[in-house]
């Protein structure tokens, strides 16, 4: 948390102008950012999160145009099936919440894991649709390069009758 907001301040510090796509893993990671980012008061800046359970009426406002600059903090749900406009910066932290089955236990759950490549790739190409676009990664080229190439599917745990 402490890197994206880091780095949504080097942004802005350095005059890049232009909407900024933060990932978070999870909803209070979001919520937490949120806060922390309209604490620095950025100028002509609005500040709007993005998270499944979030009301829809709120979710609609990423797609509305600002007198300036909106930083959207989103979970993976920004990484495919939406495309925000004027997104010019990505910020991803790298990961993310996904359901995981665990057959030992015969239970489900939802820990935050490191993205794969695929989605990382995903991220990446959510900037610089509309002109050119950055994205920072807060991890090593290393760690991206170890990760797995896609996400596994989810699996139920079930086996079939044949």
């Amino acid at each position: 948390m402490d890197q994206a907001v880091e780095a949504v301040v080097e942004l802005k510090r350095s005059g890049c102008r232009g909407d900024v796509l933060v990932f978070m893993p999870t909803e209070s990671d979001i919520r937490e950012t949120v806060a922390r980012l309209e604490e620095r008061r950025f100028p002509h800046t609005e500040v709007l999160p993005l998270f499944g359970r979030l009301a829809g009426a709120d979710q609609q406002r990423i797609f509305r145009p600002v007198s300036g600059e909106k930083i959207v903090v989103a979970t993976n749900v920004a990484e495919t099936s939406i495309t925000i406009p004027g997104i010019r910066y990505v910020v991803d932290t790298g990961l993310a919440r996904l359901s995981q089955y665990n057959p030992r236990t015969r239970t489900e759950g939802l820990p935050v894991v490191s993205i794969s490549r695929a989605s990382a790739d995903q991220r990446k190409g959510r900037c610089g649709r509309v002109g050119p676009g950055i994205c920072i990664r807060l991890y090593a080229e290393e760690d991206y390069q170890a990760r797995p190439a896609f996400t596994p599917l989810k699996s139920s745990g079930r086996t079939w009758p044949r």
